[in-house]
């Protein structure tokens, strides 16, 4: 089961999500680089004491890229 990091669509926050499909490398121009989008499930998360986010959902994200931002989460 592997693992990344997204940031959540509801609370903005850095969040684990589990890869379920990836998809064919896209060539970004931008970057001048290959990149991998697949389909992920956001993990139940907590937005402060006591609190859980409950976004669980299924998004598309990036799952492969050669650049991180500041907190891991790839661009």
């Amino acid at each position: 089961m592997n693992e990344i990091h997204v940031y959540c669509n509801t609370c903005n926050k850095k969040v684990k999500a589990i890869i379920l499909t990836i998809h064919d490398k896209e060539y970004d121009e931008s970057t001048k680089s290959y990149k991998r989008y697949g389909m992920v499930r956001i993990l139940q998360h907590r937005i402060g004491f006591k609190n859980n986010c409950d976004n669980t959902s299924q998004i598309k994200a990036l799952v492969e890229s050669d650049f991180m931002d500041d907190n891991g989460v790839m661009i």
